[in-house]
């Protein structure tokens, strides 16, 4: 996934995909799971107790300066697809958030959802 420059566009890119995740979740479009986010957000429930609940919060409350990288923008792509550094639950567990929004459609759809592996940039935090 491409990391963006931190540019006024770029930012805007960035909250408009917010802003579109927000519309769909408040006109009861479901947040789906892949198979490998579904099996991460177990091990979350089970060492921290973070629900799907807790994620959907995540990413209600997501700005643009959790933008870790994604975004394309050919405007080809079936998914636009973004990760963030968020943190979940009552304990503020830091997560890879990985998420898509299908173009021609209302889906959206988990990737992954874990515990980083490696340090994350922030690339729009000031």
């Amino acid at each position: 996934m491409t990391e963006l420059p931190y540019t006024v566009d770029n930012i805007k890119l960035i909250q408009e995909f917010i802003k579109e995740t927000r519309i769909r979740i408040a006109n009861g479009i479901s947040i789906t799971f892949t198979s490998k986010a579904s099996a991460e957000l177990e091990d979350l429930m089970l060492e921290y107790d973070i629900t799907t609940d807790d994620i959907e919060h995540t990413i209600l409350n997501l700005t643009p300066e959790n933008y870790y990288r994604g975004i394309d923008l050919s405007g080809k792509a079936d998914f636009n697809v973004c990760a963030f550094r968020a943190f979940v639950g009552n304990d503020n567990i830091e997560i890879y958030l990985k998420y898509g929004l299908e173009a021609n459609n209302l889906q959206i759809l988990i990737f992954s959802n874990h515990i980083p592996n490696f340090s994350m940039s922030q690339p729009f935090k000031n």
